[in-house]
């Protein structure tokens, strides 16, 4: 019998001959319960790429997608630098591309996804930009939009959704799409939203965000779930071009009394957690030590809790 690729539940399935070779794959592990090999479904495109290469022949029931052609409505002029963003994506057709907020991300998604001819889904932190990216799909593509999110749930070969509701499906629908897009993707190295992108078997990976650091570090993680960044421009090489020109200025006001009282109290209880639990954010880890050993205690979660209200009242 032939090995057979099948999707469940976010993940892949691997059932057949050839159990010697399938022991030494990466990522791929024996299930007791199912009685088969299981990989992570984000490991497809890696791992039928190793099968092909080392010519173990497979059945792949796993993929519910194909070839698709996007008519467009309109022709895409792109400024020189979505080009450049275009041509660096499409050489592994996967990767985080950095733009300035206002520079053209949609616009760079509408390209790629007509070039790739995948189904899309493409993942937003809101229900107002789900809305706003239809609102230009549907300006460039000449088929209907799928909307996941707000309490709609029709899917179509280009959909919108957002990253709550895309967790939700992943489990079921995770094999369905042949692109995602990530928008504002900073946001997926997080507890949760990490899985929309763990679970989907798509090969091809597009994340766009204006800036992909984050407090915790996680952007390694980032890179790992849509690829490396592969293409950057900062706000600076547009201004006064794409871009209007700038100026930052900091303006210093006062806090009202009682937002003062709130924020030295909430100082004190995270500074002192922080002396107690001898954390030292200049320790390369340090934010990580610090997100654990806040879980830890009612304590730690009270010092969290204060740490994002004097943050918050600081920042107001």
């Amino acid at each position: 019998m032939n090995l057979s690729l099948q999707f469940d539940k976010g993940t892949l399935l691997l059932y057949g001959t050839e159990e010697a070779k399938l022991a030494q794959l990466e990522s791929v592990v024996w299930d007791d319960r199912t009685h088969c090999y299981r990989a992570p479904a984000a490991d497809y495109r890696r791992l039928v790429t190793t099968l092909c290469e080392q010519k173990i022949h497979f059945q792949d029931h796993a993929r519910k997608f194909s070839v698709e052609t996007f008519t467009m409505k309109k022709k895409i002029n792109p400024r020189s630098f979505q080009q450049e963003a275009a041509e660096a994506w499409m050489t592994e057709q996967r990767g985080v591309v950095t733009l300035p907020t206002g520079a053209g991300k949609t616009i760079l998604a509408v390209m790629l996804i007509a070039k790739t001819g995948r189904p899309t889904l493409i993942h937003v932190p809101t229900i107002d930009l789900m809305r706003q990216w239809k609102e230009v799909l549907s300006e460039y593509f000449d088929i209907p939009i799928g909307l996941l999110g707000g309490g709609i749930s029709d899917i179509q070969p280009i959909t919108v959704a957002t990253y709550d509701s895309a967790l939700i499906h992943v489990p079921y629908k995770g094999n369905q799409f042949g692109l995602l897009v990530f928008d504002e993707c900073h946001h997926l190295p997080g507890e949760q939203y990490q899985f929309t992108a763990l679970g989907s078997i798509a090969p091809f990976r597009l994340g766009l965000t204006a800036t992909p650091e984050r407090a915790d570090g996680k952007e390694a993680y980032l890179y790992k779930l849509c690829g490396s960044l592969c293409y950057e421009v900062h706000i600076d090489e547009l201004s006064g071009r794409t871009l209007a020109p700038y100026l930052v200025e900091t303006i210093e006001v006062e806090m009202y009394q009682d937002e003062r009282e709130q924020y030295e109290k909430a100082r004190k209880i995270y500074t002192n957690f922080l002396r107690k639990s001898r954390i030292n954010f200049q320790h390369q880890n340090g934010w990580s030590i610090f997100l654990r050993r806040t879980s830890e205690s009612s304590e730690g979660r009270e010092a969290f809790k204060a740490y994002l209200l004097q943050k918050k009242l600081s920042q107001a």
